[in-house]
């Protein structure tokens, strides 16, 4: 065993142990730096993290242990344990140090089993308002006078529970699927499959895209759980008023409100399929610029200076204009020095200054 520490050893110092100068693992600074610093060696590595200042070492625990200074902290390369001593202090020091260490490791298991106390009698609160709301204030009131204790702990709180559940069923989107697969289901049937071909539409059925799932809005979906009680009671008394029961009433108002809010649900995203289906894009060109600049709406439109410039444009042709304007000024200048009598004879022999202007893109070529 020996060997193997003294290899260990070895390894960890690069080589034979050397008395060299000292230098602090923690602030790296030399003996030489500091001779009136405390040098330490706490632990059992070797060369360059030997030594270290007392001080360092100090403040090094204390970020450790985090105000817990019975805590034990250990060398984070040899993890040999610290040998810390402390004077001897009295014993209501000690009752009062462990007291303290008791509620550190208690608090949080309090305040999570005060938060979910909190959410257990808001969700009780919440399932008797529910019932007062949908079974109405005086029957509401003598079916928890008169129900079982548990059953109502236990009831009352599922109540929202059950709610948000149900909110997880899109029926909407089985409904919507359903319609754009009603073709494929109809020919699925042995008599129709027998009357008509079903490889005539195969090809656009394969070409029709799928009808995309809404992705899951966990605040709406609880939001819409928590007012649907109070909705479904408005919209009761409002269009099922004469019923004598309030259940019923609650009831029908309920399956009138998911009904619509569905049936304009389910006609909405038709809508957005429809118009995700049919749309395409179009080449950016100068015409269709001018064509479809004016489309979009106030806030959202673009001159077509910004459109072109976004497509980097603009300073191509103030480029562009620049060249076409030093091209003109020297045709001038040239024109001028060879219009003379003489060369006015010899006009054949003379090479015209022809400016051939293209779109945006202006050439000076000589012929």
């Amino acid at each position: 065993m020996s060997g193997q520490g003294n290899s260990t050893d070895l390894l960890r110092s690069g080589g034979p142990e050397t008395e060299t100068e000292r230098t602090c693992w923690i602030c790296f600074a030399t003996e030489a730096e500091n001779r009136r610093a405390t040098w330490l060696h706490p632990c059992q590595c070797r060369g360059s993290t030997k030594w270290v200042h007392e001080s360092c070492l100090y403040r090094w625990i204390d970020e450790k242990q985090n105000g817990n200074s019975r805590m034990r902290v250990a060398c984070m390369q040899c993890r040999v344990e610290y040998i810390i001593i402390f004077p001897t202090v009295s014993r209501v020091a000690i009752v009062l140090e462990s007291f303290q260490d008791l509620i550190r490791q208690c608090s949080p298991f309090v305040a999570v089993s005060a938060f979910l106390g909190s959410v257990y009698w808001t969700a009780v609160t919440y399932g008797g308002i529910t019932i007062l709301q949908v079974f109405g204030q005086q029957r509401g009131m003598e079916m928890m006078e008169k129900g079982d204790p548990i059953f109502l702990l236990v009831g009352l709180p599922f109540i929202p529970v059950a709610l948000i559940l149900t909110r997880l069923i899109r029926w909407e989107d089985a409904v919507l699927r359903l319609w754009h697969n009603r073709h494929i289901i109809v020919r699925k049937l042995p008599l129709v499959n027998w009357l008509c071909d079903a490889r005539s539409d195969a090809a656009a059925d394969l070409a029709a895209p799928s009808v995309p799932d809404e992705p899951i809005n966990f605040a709406r979906i609880f939001c819409g759980a928590i007012i649907l009680p109070s909705v479904a009671t408005l919209m009761g008394n409002v269009l099922y008023r004469n019923m004598a029961t309030p259940l019923h009433r609650t009831l029908l108002g309920g399956l009138t409100f998911i009904g619509v809010k569905g049936i304009l649900k389910i006609y909405l995203r038709q809508k957005q399929y429809l118009n995700k289906t049919r749309r395409h894009i179009i080449d950016y060109t100068e015409e269709n610029l001018r064509i479809h600049a004016n489309n979009h709406s106030q806030s959202q439109s673009r001159s077509l200076a910004t459109l072109r410039q976004n497509a980097g444009y603009q300073d191509i042709d103030s480029d562009y204009e620049l060249d076409e304007q030093e091209a003109e000024g020297e045709a001038e200048a040239e024109a001028e020095a060879e219009m003379t009598p003489s060369s006015l004879s010899e006009a054949d022999d003379v090479r015209d200054h022809v400016i051939i202007r293209v779109p945006d893109r202006p050439f000076s070529l000589f012929f």
